[in-house]
């Protein structure tokens, strides 16, 4: 299944199609739920389980209406600032039954208005939905019971909206379905579509300007949101097709192969330092380093957020990690060890905006090797172009760079090209390897068998990915590799090495990969829980890799250290 991200924030509305960039408030829509307490809350995320990114300045007053038999009522609605939840929140509990409805203009996002519309459907009774309604408002959907599940019918100022799809997300953001409307403005979802608990709906809609009657050219987005009863368990886990359902991020439907001789436990090394993702990690010699990275909240990016601090932890004797240098804050760079006691940190990005502020993020160029024994750092030619979100990895003397965007203040621009380096050269230069043939970010970047592997990440048109390419040097040409095993998002944010002669991947889906030996399949061979992303994983030596920091969704970011035990594989 497929996790809501800002790439596939890609809708179909009467023929013309709207893709978001990736950029903050662009990525992030309004949602309704009703919390624990009995309160109707309002936050700003990408999907249901962001819900700590501070609301834009125009959304911070939105207002919403219950209505019900007829009546409608203004919500008093307190702003919230918690660990748990950044947003709005009714003052008073909802009643049990009825609808929640609002509607707010963004304002304008690259000559059209931008408008949010958000629903909830109180109680869990589908007839009850059925004779509710926002009447006369925007755009909405109403629900109905259906025989194979629920209907949803697509309403754009009171009249059924065809041909536009409407997608179904659980709780935990996963997209579970997707249906285009028919003629009446109708979807059904099959109740193995829909999963128990919290669900969601995303419709959109794009408007031309009009000479007549006189109007502006609008994007309308709408998210509603609702709680599903499954008749019975064993039920809702089946689709209409057969396959098994995935309702978290760990994927079930494939166990670890018996006897893999691999599993992951805890390291008993000391916590790291700070809480850390997208960070780069390096092993040199007997000494763990770790530089830059993000330390603030989700989808919040300033120059405080981003770390300049280089940490080491020797790994013979780990007492304490120890703060040994600082120099630029970076985010998304690659750091790869360039002999027994050194590292090259390449790329990344740096945040220009102060906390608060819209995000100004530059990709850098800059390339710079660490002397640990010196304790400084030696500035060594630039990359061709500045580049983000990228990952490398070593072969000889040899680093290839692959993958990432560059960011510049503005709209992205998914890198096309890769590098390789030689760092022992008397007067390194960078040289061009073959074009990929594909752009992605977000990647695991691995040597193996004397050839770089690219595993993972996102694309630039689809989305999360689980592909795997590789670079063969000798012939200076790509290959596609198999597929990772799971959904689009167990690639994301993944991260990648060979210790024992094969090659590893851990995922966000929460589990440990192996490729196999004739390199034409990835087999689980382990599972943990919670799954990371935007993590590093390296050799503690020839029969473990270290799980080192990044984030899981639901639990935030992590500072364990995670040993995974691989026995002799050769």
């Amino acid at each position: 299944m497929k996790k809501l991200t800002r790439t596939f924030l890609l809708w179909i509305a009467s023929g013309v199609g709207l893709a978001f960039a990736a950029s903050t408030a662009e990525a992030h829509f309004p949602w309704l739920d009703k919390a624990a307490d009995g309160k109707v809350v309002l936050f700003f995320g990408e999907d249901l389980t962001d819900r700590t990114y501070h609301l834009p300045e125009s959304l911070q007053a939105f207002p919403l209406q219950h209505h019900q038999d007829g009546q409608v009522t203004d919500l008093n609605l307190v702003a919230v600032d918690t660990d748990a939840m950044v947003g709005l929140q009714s003052a008073d509990q909802a009643a049990a039954g009825g609808l929640v409805y609002g509607e707010k203009v963004y304002g304008d996002f690259r000559g059209s208005t931008l408008v949010y519309y958000v629903q909830h459907f109180l109680g869990a009774d589908p007839q009850a939905w059925s004779k509710l309604s926002a009447e006369g408002e925007g755009l909405q959907v109403s629900l109905a019971p259906a025989d194979s599940g629920l209907a949803a019918t697509v309403l754009w100022h009171g009249k059924p909206l065809s041909d536009v799809d409407v997608k179904l997300f659980c709780a935990d953001g996963h997209e579970e379905a997707s249906k285009t409307t028919n003629a009446k403005g109708m979807v059904a979802f099959t109740k193995g579509d829909l999963e128990s608990g919290l669900n969601a709906l995303m419709v959109g809609l794009t408007e031309p300007a009009s000479e007549t009657p006189k109007r502006a050219a609008s994007m309308n987005y709408l998210t509603a949101t609702f709680y599903w009863e499954a008749e019975s368990a064993a039920g809702a886990a089946e689709k209409a097709d057969g396959t098994k359902k995935v309702g978290s991020m760990k994927k079930k439907a494939d166990p670890p192969i018996a006897d893999s001789g691999v599993a992951v436990v805890a390291s008993g090394l000391p916590e790291m330092p700070a809480e850390l993702t997208s960070f780069g990690a390096a092993i040199a010699g007997r000494t763990l380093f770790l530089y830059g990275g993000h330390t603030g909240s989700a989808h919040s990016y300033s120059t405080a957020e981003q770390s300049n601090q280089l940490w080491s932890l020797n790994l013979d004797k780990p007492a304490a990690w120890e703060a040994v240098s600082t120099d630029e804050r970076l985010q998304g760079l690659a750091l790869v060890p360039a002999g027994a006691n050194s590292l090259l940190r390449v790329g990344g990005f740096t945040a220009l905006n102060a906390e608060g502020e819209e995000h100004r993020l530059q990709s850098q160029d800059e390339v710079k090797r660490y002397d640990a024994e010196k304790n400084e750092w030696t500035v060594l030619p630039s990359l061709p172009e500045p580049r983000s979100s990228t990952a490398a990895a070593v072969i000889g003397n040899e680093v290839y760079v692959v993958g990432g965007w560059q960011l510049s203040e503005g709209k992205p621009n998914w890198l096309k090209t890769a590098w390789k380096l030689d760092f022992a050269a008397a007067e390194p230069k960078w040289t061009a390897i073959a074009a990929p043939g594909f752009q992605r970010r977000a990647i695991a970047v691995a040597a193996h068998q004397g050839q770089i592997y690219v595993i993972g990440g996102m694309t630039n048109e689809d989305g999360p990915s689980t592909a795997t390419n590789v670079y063969d040097p000798q012939s200076n040409t790509w290959s596609e590799g198999p597929s990772l095993v799971g959904d689009s998002m167990t690639g994301f944010g993944c991260a990648a090495y060979a210790v024992g002669g094969r090659l590893y991947v851990s995922t966000v889906s929460g589990n440990v990969q192996r490729l196999s030996a004739d390199g034409k399949k990835w087999e689980i061979v382990a599972e943990y829980d919670p799954g990371r992303f935007f993590h590093a994983m390296l050799p503690d030596s020839g029969n473990s890799l270290l799980m080192i920091g990044g984030a899981n969704m639901s639990v935030g970011k992590f500072t364990e250290l995670d040993r995974v035990t691989v026995a002799d594989s050769e």
